[in-house]
């Protein structure tokens, strides 16, 4: 309900400057020189604060006399976007540029449509690198990756990318959102953290994080007691993987080769209580081919149990399907990290019911099958592994 009342109370303030608007000289007419007397946030609440800075995207109003004529304002050397809706005579509502700029001058300059201008000293704060993801958790040394963010700025010289065990990635390629970088040898679980000209971050996620449980794949004996699915190690990214190859079709009950059964030897919670809404299923995988037929995984506690009729809550995968448009998906030989929050587990075979994983008490043991509605009459063939298997807190 505050963020309601705050946009409410922005909005109001944002119509206040610009509601005179309509009763101003025409621009073209305004030859006066702009005068720009000070800055301050647009929020009501916060208006009698002046500000002599502000962050990259911040909405700020700029008061002053003889604005009507101005068509475009500088902050340094980056031009805001202006909605002539929020310029008046008295007042200028803008959003600070979030590109970073070339030359820092340290102020704002307001030019008119006559060729007039004025500058106000006024400092652009720009933020810390912000590391969101990395597009494989589990990479392996030598491996090259992607990690995406923001306030990357600096160039593949300038920027630095320390990973766990003290060890810097080689930098191929920058941009102001995202980070081409070698794995270095030697690198550990933990946090990665990245340096740019303006600041040092750190990851939000934990790169190599085993979770609070885990399953690689490499003594498949243990749990695999229906002896589902193949596994291979050629190509992986950390020794055995799962390895489903084989042909999908629609309601079509599949080989072995497509289905994955783990049963827990010990039937027992695989996490340490907490709610569902904290953790996700997170995996690697790559994709050779595959443009139909669902993946559904299931948890259940069932021991012994592998039914998709079940009322148990079902995650579907179907990556081959964007916006209704139905394609072949492929990593491109690449190994992708994939984070299903478990309440993204919330349907049926069928898709027609809404459901969820009620307790983490039912994250016992896990299904997965190739089944369900396919668009094509015609068997598509399906190349896809999966490795490191975990569950993660959110």
């Amino acid at each position: 309900m505050k963020y309601t009342k705050y946009f409410i109370i922005a909005a109001v303030s944002l119509l206040a400057f610009a509601s005179c608007s309509i009763f101003e000289t025409d621009p073209t007419e305004n030859t006066a020189v702009p005068v720009i007397k000070y800055v301050r946030p647009t929020v009501a609440a916060a208006s009698d604060s002046l500000l002599s800075e502000a962050s990259m995207g911040a909405t700020v109003a700029i008061i002053g006399e003889n604005l009507s004529g101005v068509d475009e304002v500088w902050f340094n050397d980056r031009e805001a976007k202006l909605n002539p809706v929020y310029v008046t005579n008295t007042s200028i509502v803008c959003q600070v540029p979030g590109s970073m700029p070339s030359e820092i001058t340290n102020t704002i300059t307001a030019k008119t449509k006559a060729g007039k201008s004025c500058t106000y000293g006024f400092s652009v704060i720009i933020p810390s690198p912000k590391v969101t993801s990395i597009d494989c958790e589990w990479a392996a040394d030598g491996s090259t990756v992607t990690i995406t963010g923001n306030y990357f700025f600096g160039d593949a010289s300038e920027v630095k990318v320390l990973f766990p065990g003290n060890v810097y990635a080689e930098v191929t390629d920058v941009s102001t959102t995202s980070i081409t970088c070698v794995v270095p040898e030697g690198a550990l679980a933990g946090t990665i953290f990245v340096t740019s000209l303006y600041g040092k971050g750190r990851s939000e996620f934990t790169f190599r994080d085993s979770g609070v449980w885990f399953l690689d794949f490499e003594n498949t004996s243990t749990w695999n007691t229906w002896s589902y699915s193949d596994f291979e190690t050629e190509g992986g990214i950390s020794g055995s993987y799962m390895n489903f190859v084989g042909t999908g079709g629609s309601w079509a009950w599949p080989n072995s080769n497509l289905c994955f059964y783990y049963h827990n030897p010990t039937q027992t919670c695989l996490v340490d209580g907490g709610d569902v809404a904290d953790y996700a299923l997170a995996f690697e995988y790559e994709c050779d081919y595959w443009s139909d037929t669902p993946f559904c995984l299931i948890f259940t506690a069932t021991d012994n149990s592998f039914d998709v009729d079940s009322d148990n809550a079902q995650w579907h995968w179907e990556p081959y399907v964007n916006d209704g448009v139905y394609s072949t998906f492929t990593t491109n030989g690449e190994w992708k990290t994939m984070i299903v929050p478990l309440t993204d587990f919330n349907t049926s075979k069928d898709e027609s019911e809404t459901r969820k994983i009620k307790s983490v008490n039912e994250l016992v043991n896990i299904n997965g099958i190739f089944f369900g509605a396919a668009e094509s009459d015609t068997d598509k063939a399906i190349s896809l592994k999966i490795d490191d298997l975990r569950i993660i807190k959110l």
